[in-house]
């Protein structure tokens, strides 16, 4: 299992899940992992990256209506409405690029989805360094339909976290350039999000 620390870290639970992606329900108002982050679910462990965040009612039937024509700044409206906080969530979504087999880390999707209620947390370094360590995570995402500024997002975030920063991002240029060949405008968007 991939766990920093098992209850202060956790970011929130599982409330959908198919073969290829997953639904999660933040603990915390607005307290998502950043687009493109990589996440560790359940136990065994399946590994995912952040896809799609939104913060919405929680109860599909009462609208969400606006507060703050009266109020000076954002913060006010949540001040003087406490309930906001029991009325609102965030959730996102996050596809699956990888799994825990006999400890073992794998790329690839895993042969059934994490439960409903699994908890769910940011990976650690070592696990995003080893799911990294083949450009097989980039085809997974690329074949996904994800927008491509989720991929450069990913790229990124994994970048920033591992210790060569430069020479894993020469690793995924390299690996994108082969990966969409034919596509130079699509790369070259990629590779300006990249810098």
């Amino acid at each position: 299992m991939d766990l920093i620390n098992p209850l202060d870290s956790r970011i929130g639970e599982i409330i959908g899940a198919d073969s290829i992606g997953l639904s999660i329900q933040c603990y915390r108002l607005y307290d998502s992992p950043a687009l493109g982050s990589m996440i560790s679910v359940g136990d065994p462990s399946v590994y995912a990256v952040v896809s799609e965040i939104r913060t919405e009612g929680l109860d599909p039937s009462r609208p969400v209506i606006a507060r703050g024509r009266s109020e000076i700044s954002e913060e006010a409206v949540y001040l003087n409405n406490p309930q906001l906080s029991e009325l609102l969530t965030t959730r996102f979504r996050a596809l699956i690029i990888g799994h825990q087999t006999n400890g073992l880390i794998s790329v690839g999707l895993p042969p059934f989805p994490p439960r409903i209620h699994a908890f769910v947390w940011l990976c650690k370094m070592e696990t995003i360094k080893e799911l990294t360590s083949t450009s097989s995570f980039l085809r997974l995402l690329l074949d996904s339909g994800v927008p491509d500024e989720v991929v450069a997002a990913c790229v990124r975030i994994a970048a920033s976290i591992l210790k060569d920063e430069h020479q894993f991002k020469v690793k995924c240029t390299k690996a994108l350039a082969m990966e969409l060949v034919g596509q130079t405008s699509r790369l070259n968007a990629m590779l300006r999000r990249l810098a």
